[in-house]
């Protein structure tokens, strides 16, 4: 078993490879000739969108010829200026902070107690006569809120 015995070998595999797949492609082919003129036609309109694309983009690049030196030369200045305003990788982490909150400003001094009167405009007292009206006021808050929960 030689070089040439394995090379002739692989030639005839490949040879009854491609014999069988062109058989296989022809029995699709005839059974099933609706799908494979779909297919044909899709693979050629890609082709022809493939075509017009690279006849439009090759046109496109001939339009200013006279103007290339400048162009190369306008291209190599916008390079080199994107290159020199590239960030250095320090940029891209955030800077250090502190393990503390700030303190609370506030705009008043806090009260140390409520009087009654204070306190009258944001109490209800739910309870006398009301309990049913405010389990269901309850009930509809809190199914709200679950309606929410993914």
């Amino acid at each position: 078993m030689g070089l040439g015995t394995i090379i002739s070998d692989i030639g005839e595999k490949v040879k009854n490879f491609l014999s069988s797949l062109v058989s296989v492609i022809a029995d699709f082919i005839k059974s099933n000739t609706k799908i494979a003129l779909i297919v044909t036609g899709a693979v050629l309109v890609l082709i022809f969108l493939l075509l017009v694309l690279a006849v439009i983009s090759h046109t496109g690049s001939r339009s200013g010829q006279a103007d290339d030196t400048e162009l190369s030369l306008d291209s190599n200045a916008a390079n080199d200026a994107l290159i020199n305003e590239t960030r250095p990788g320090t940029g891209f982490f955030l800077p250090y902070e502190p393990d503390f909150v700030p303190d609370v400003l506030l705009e008043r001094e806090p009260r140390d107690g409520w009087t009654e009167e204070d306190a009258r405009p944001f109490w209800t007292d739910p309870l006398p006569g009301n309990e049913r009206f405010w389990r269901r006021r309850i009930e509809s808050g809190i199914d709200s809120l679950l309606e929410q929960v993914p």
